[in-house]
């Protein structure tokens, strides 16, 4: 934000006889700007000849996740978007690690490429069932690009990512890149796969980018998507973690501080092996289940790991005979009811 136009918010208060403070001018300039009202700093001419008040620039994207937008007056933009990398681990031996080895080894070998005339690209494709883990490993490898001062793009409409594509590496023609395609078979689905296609068979100019995509579905998914190299050169199931893994995701679990700054029970760690045993085939996200309704909302451990298992067999509205099998049994809630309300306490 410029400091001019602070201080001439300043300054025509001052004229009146009123005292702003800073925070309260900087407040006034962001809101006008926003409005369309002020906000310019200089000019911006495409031929020389017509100039357009513009606001502040930047000469680059700074290191982040971005989303390609359009707006009806304003144009193509890129749009800073949230990606939480809080909390994650790298699980080993699984293939949520070969795929991390996999593209930092690609970061690696530019040199390797242009000396051969290659296009310096790559795609991987992950694959396996919803809370294997696969998007654990997608923000793994954006936050290790981004660390290398990348930049992530989240896939949106494929003409206005291969528009993007093409503004982004005219502007910052080395900056790494990765292209993000989650839930592939749903975006077939949405837009004409030959689109998607041709964007991941190269635009010119936009090299130095790994596509990495997913899906739970890829049966879904025809032979010109999972059976063609230069468009996913590797393929990746990720299934359920190993008995490794689900032992490192509990004992980190287990050794965080909560919110009132005391660990977990002790006895959850002594008891370490009796819940990597009895998760195994589980995912990510029941491991995560699992915890949180033993040491979150104090459900007792037999209970809480029975309602997982079951939810391997999935419902059947057929079979309604009104009994409800995973009611909870265990008395975990108090509900007392007066003439004005019902108040539930955990």
């Amino acid at each position: 934000m410029s400091k001019h136009k602070v201080e001439q918010v300043s300054d025509f208060f001052g004229s009146m006889g009123l005292r702003v403070d800073p925070e309260t001018a900087h407040r006034i300039v962001r809101i006008a700007s926003r409005n369309g009202v002020g906000g310019y700093e200089q000019w911006m001419s495409n031929d020389g000849t017509s100039f357009f008040p513009a606001s502040q620039t930047q000469p680059k994207l700074s290191p982040g996740v971005y989303e390609i937008q359009q707006d009806m007056s304003r144009g193509l933009f890129f749009e800073r978007a949230n990606m939480s990398s809080e909390g994650l681990i790298r699980l080993p031996d699984t293939n949520c690690d070969a795929v991390i080895d996999e593209v930092r080894c690609f970061w690696e070998r530019e040199d390797k490429f242009t000396s051969f005339g290659l296009a310096y690209k790559r795609g991987l494709f992950l694959h396996g069932p919803p809370g294997s883990g696969k998007t654990s490993a997608i923000r793994i490898v954006c936050e290790d690009v981004i660390t290398r001062g990348g930049i992530v793009i989240k896939f949106t409409e494929p003409h206005l990512m291969a528009r993007g594509l093409r503004i982004l590496r005219e502007i910052q023609p080395d900056i790494p890149l990765v292209v993000l395609l989650e839930d592939l078979d749903s975006l077939i689905q949405r837009y004409i796969e030959s689109d998607v296609i041709n964007l991941l068979d190269g635009i010119d100019g936009v090299t130095k980018v790994v596509f990495l995509a997913t899906s739970n579905y890829p049966e879904r998914l025809g032979p010109r998507i999972v059976n063609r190299p230069s468009r996913f050169d590797r393929r990746f199931y990720v299934g359920p973690p190993n008995e490794a893994s689900r032992r490192l995701f509990f004992k980190y679990l287990m050794t965080q501080k909560g919110a009132s700054g005391e660990k977990p029970e002790e006895v959850a760690i002594a008891n370490l092996d009796q819940w990597v045993k009895d998760t195994e085939g589980m995912s990510i996200a029941h491991l995560k289940e699992l915890f949180v309704a033993v040491h979150i909302l104090g459900t007792p451990y037999a209970h809480a790991i029975d309602l997982l298992q079951r939810m391997e067999t999935l419902p059947n509205s057929e079979e309604y005979n009104g009994d409800d099998e995973e009611c909870i049994t265990d008395s975990m809630c108090e509900v007392a009811v007066d003439d004005s309300a019902m108040k539930v306490a955990l």
